[in-house]
């Protein structure tokens, strides 16, 4: 059954509750862990099969000379490989049906929703990683900026 909240006077039904196994995303193709944590080596850049982000030239010269346009450029087609491979599996799964897909449906009130929605989880991935940067700053020493 699909999780609800209650907001305000109005009870929404979160529909992706409960999907993750649905996922079908290769995270280990693109040298990331799925939703499960399965563990990887990543570690080492010079394996005889290198993955297509965690070892690609704009990540690794990033941390030495610079990034290029066209290792950027390049980057971004590899990243976008990985957004279309979630379409094809969880995206599929949740968002498509017999006729399209739920987008060719939504009202300007879906639309405007959705987007919140969307803003709201960016913003709170945003927190998360703010928590595990400041950590890894407590961590190995680093000088944090005081943002007061």
């Amino acid at each position: 059954m699909d999780e609800q909240a209650r907001d305000g006077n109005a009870i929404w039904v979160n529909p992706y509750a409960g999907r993750m196994d649905e996922d079908t995303t290769d995270y280990a193709s693109f040298g990331l862990l799925g939703p499960s944590r399965e563990s990887q080596d990543t570690s080492n850049s010079n394996k005889a099969n290198p993955n297509p982000l965690v070892d690609h030239p704009a990540v690794v010269s990033y941390r030495g000379e610079g990034v290029r346009t066209d290792d950027l450029t390049s980057f971004i087609e590899s990243f976008a490989s990985l957004r279309a491979s979630r379409v094809r599996s969880v995206g599929h799964a949740q968002y498509s049906h017999s006729k399209g897909q739920n987008f060719e449906r939504f009202t300007q009130g879906d639309i405007v929703r959705e987007l919140i929605e969307e803003l709201a989880d960016a913003s709170n991935y945003i927190d998360f990683l703010a928590i595990k940067l400041l950590n890894l700053s407590y961590t190995t020493n680093l000088v944090v900026v005081d943002c007061d």
